[in-house]
C-alpha cells in the first residue's frame, strides 16, 4: 500500500511559516459532491434549507469535513460551473469558461485541445511569488499536447490522472473503440510525468490523500520557510461507484437499499466516507508536522452531484451538468490561519456571493503577496476580506453559462439576488431529486416556463427561493433589466471550443510507447499556443 512515513511529531514539529510572512495553502477540490452529501448540510438549516427540513433518511457522517469546516467559514453563497472541466478552468486561471473556450463541455479523451497556453496558470503565479506547487489527483484541462499537463503549467510535482474519470483500483479507462489503458503518473520537473504503475490495487482516494500527506511531511522534514501550495482534487465520489467493501457495510443498516436507486447510494455513501477520512489525514499531517497553524485550507466542490449516479443535491432543484441551483450551488469552506498569517473567524457563514473564478486572484493576492499582472483579464476578485467578513463581496454577477457572442439567447446568469436562465446550454427544466429513500414534498415542482421571443426564460430570486419554485419571468420590467446585463456581458462571450474539434484517432492509448492514456501521437490537429 502507497502509506506515509508518518515520520513522529518530534522529528517534525518546527517552524515551517514562509520566510517571506505568507501562509501555506491547501486547496481541496471534490469530484461531483452534492450539497445534499455533506453531513453539515443533511437535516441542517442552510442558505438551501433555511426552515432545515428533512433532506435525507439516510444520513451520511462527513465527521472530518465538518470538523474543518466547523474550524473556519462556511461559504453558502459560492458557485461552481455545471460540469468538471470548466470548473477546474475557473479555478486555474480566475477566467469564465466563456472566457478561455473550455465549457461548457468538458474535453474528452479524444480531444485535440486544452487550456489555451496564452492563459495564466494559479501555480505560475504561485511559484512567481515564491511558492513551492504541487498537484495530486484529477487532471482534465487537456493532454493532447505535454504542454497541457502540469507540470507544464506551474506544478512542481504531480501525481495524479490526465482524463475525465477512470476506476478507482486499476487506475484505468475504456474509451470509445480503444482498449482498456491505464493512465496513472507520478513526476516533477518540466516534463510529462512518466507512468506509475505500482498502484495498481489501491483506492485512489488513498493513494491521493497518502501523497499529499508525505508531501506536507517533507517539507517539515526539510525545515523547509518556502510557502507550500498543495492543489489536491480527489477522484471522489465521482463515477464509477466504487469503494472499499467495509466502507460499503458501514451503511448497510443506515441507507435503505430496496432498490437498485437505494443500493447505489449506498455505495456511494462508502465512497464518501474514505474521501472524508483522507481529509481527515491530511488534516492531521498538517496539525503533527507543526504546519496548520500558517495554513490556509479551502475546500470546494467542482459541481453539483449527479443524480443518476447517486449523488444528491436536496433540496436544490437540479444537479450536475444543469444550471439548477443543485448543479451550480457548491459547497465550500475556508479555513484560516492560527497564527496572525492569514486568520478568519471559526464557526461563521458567509453569505457573501462568490464564484470558482474569485480563487486565483483571493490565493494569489489575497494571501500569497503576489501579482496578477500577468493574465488576461480577470472574471475573478480577490474576496479574502468577503471571507474574513470585513468587507462585502467584490461581485454581483456570476455567468453561470453564456453563449458566445451572437448566438441566441440560452445558458444563465446570476444578477443581484436574481438569476436568469435560458432553456439551452445547460438549462432543462426537471424537479429537485430527494435521495431515493424519501419521497417527494408536494412543494418539489416544476415551475413553468415564460415564453419570450420563443425562448423558455426562468427568473427566480434565488436568495428567498433557493429551490427555484416560483417563476418571475412574467415580470417584463424585471425581464427587460436582467436581459440587458446577460446581453452585455455576451457580447465578449467566446465559443466552446470542443465545438472547433474533431475526435482525434491519435488519441488511442496503444499508439503510445507506454500504452497508456497520454500526448497524442503525430496529431495534425492538436496545437500548443502561447
Amino acid at each position: 500500500m502507497f502509506r506515509s512515513s508518518y515520520l513522529t511529531a518530534a522529528s517534525l514539529l518546527i517552524s515551517t511559516a514562509s520566510s517571506a510572512g505568507v501562509p501555506h495553502v491547501v486547496f481541496i477540490l471534490a469530484d461531483d459532491y452534492g450539497w445534499n452529501d455533506v453531513g453539515y448540510h443533511q437535516n441542517a438549516v442552510s442558505s438551501a434549507n433555511p426552515s432545515g427540513n428533512t433532506t435525507t433518511n439516510g444520513y451520511i457522517p462527513t465527521p472530518n469535513i465538518d470538523k474543518l469546516c466547523g474550524e473556519g467559514v462556511k461559504l453558502e453563497n459560492y458557485y461552481v460551473q455545471p460540469l468538471c472541466s470548466p470548473t477546474r478552468g475557473t479555478v486555474m486561471t480566475g477566467r469564465y469558461a466563456s472566457h478561455t473556450g473550455i465549457g461548457p463541455a468538458v474535453i474528452n479523451e479524444e480531444a485535440p485541445y486544452g487550456m489555451p497556453g496564452s492563459e495564466v496558470f494559479l501555480p505560475e503565479l504561485l511559484k512567481d511569488a515564491g511558492y513551492s506547487t504541487h498537484m495530486v489527483g484529477k487532471w482534465h484541462l487537456g493532454f493532447c499536447d505535454e504542454r497541457y499537463t502540469p507540470t507544464f503549467r506551474g506544478f512542481d510535482s504531480y501525481l495524479g490522472y490526465l482524463i475525465g474519470a477512470e476506476q478507482y483500483y486499476n487506475h484505468s479507462r475504456q474509451y470509445g473503440s480503444f482498449a482498456l489503458a491505464l493512465d496513472f503518473r507520478n513526476g516533477t520537473g518540466p516534463t510529462l510525468a512518466p507512468i506509475l504503475a505500482d498502484q495498481l490495487g489501491n483506492y485512489s482516494a488513498n493513494v491521493f490523500a497518502d501523497e499529499a500527506v508525505r508531501l506536507i511531511e517533507a517539507h517539515a522534514e526539510k525545515k523547509d520557510t518556502t510557502p507550500f501550495f498543495l492543489y489536491l482534487p480527489f477522484q471522489s465520489v465521482h463515477v464509477p461507484l466504487q469503494a472499499p467493501q467495509d466502507a460499503i457495510d458501514h451503511f448497510e443498516p443506515i441507507i435503505p437499499h430496496t432498490t437498485g436507486a437505494g443500493k447505489q447510494r449506498q455505495v456511494k455513501a462508502g465512497m464518501i466516507k474514505v474521501f472524508d477520512e483522507g481529509v481527515g489525514n491530511i488534516t492531521a499531517a498538517l496539525e503533527r508536522v507543526g504546519m496548520v497553524d500558517d495554513t490556509v485550507i479551502i475546500f470546494s466542490t467542482d459541481n453539483g452531484g449527479r443524480v443518476g449516479d447517486a449523488g444528491n443535491n436536496y433540496p436544490l432543484r437540479g444537479q450536475k451538468a444543469t444550471n439548477w441551483e443543485g448543479g451550480v450551488r457548491g459547497v465550500s469552506c475556508v479555513k484560516g490561519t492560527n497564527s496572525n498569517l492569514a486568520p478568519l473567524p471559526k464557526g461563521t457563514t458567509s453569505m457573501e456571493l462568490m464564484h470558482t473564478t474569485d480563487w486565483l486572484p483571493t490565493i494569489v493576492r489575497g494571501l500569497g503577496g503576489g501579482n496578477t499582472d500577468r493574465c488576461k483579464p480577470l472574471d475573478g476578485f480577490n474576496q479574502w476580506a468577503a471571507i474574513q467578513g470585513t468587507a462585502a463581496s467584490n461581485r454581483t454577477i456570476i455567468a453561470h453559462n453564456v453563449p458566445a457572442a451572437g448566438k441566441p439567447h440560452s445558458g444563465a446568469m446570476r444578477i443581484g439576488r436574481h438569476k436568469i436562465l435560458f432553456e439551452g446550454m445547460q438549462t432543462a427544466n426537471e424537479t429537485q431529486h430527494p435521495p431515493p429513500e424519501m419521497e417527494s414534498r408536494p412543494t418539489d415542482q416544476i415551475p413553468k416556463p415564460v415564453k419570450i421571443d420563443g425562448v423558455d426564460v426562468y427568473i427566480f430570486d434565488v436568495l428567498s427561493d433557493p429551490t427555484e419554485t416560483f417563476n418571475l419571468a412574467s415580470n417584463t420590467t424585471l425581464y427587460n433589466m436582467l436581459v440587458k446585463v446577460f446581453d452585455d456581458y455576451q457580447n465578449s462571450a467566446v465559443p466552446d471550443l470542443s465545438g472547433s474539434f474533431k475526435s482525434d484517432p491519435t488519441s488511442n492509448p496503444a499508439l503510445r510507447p507506454d500504452k497508456a492514456w497520454g500526448p497524442f501521437v503525430n496529431s495534425t490537429q492538436c496545437k500548443f499556443e502561447k
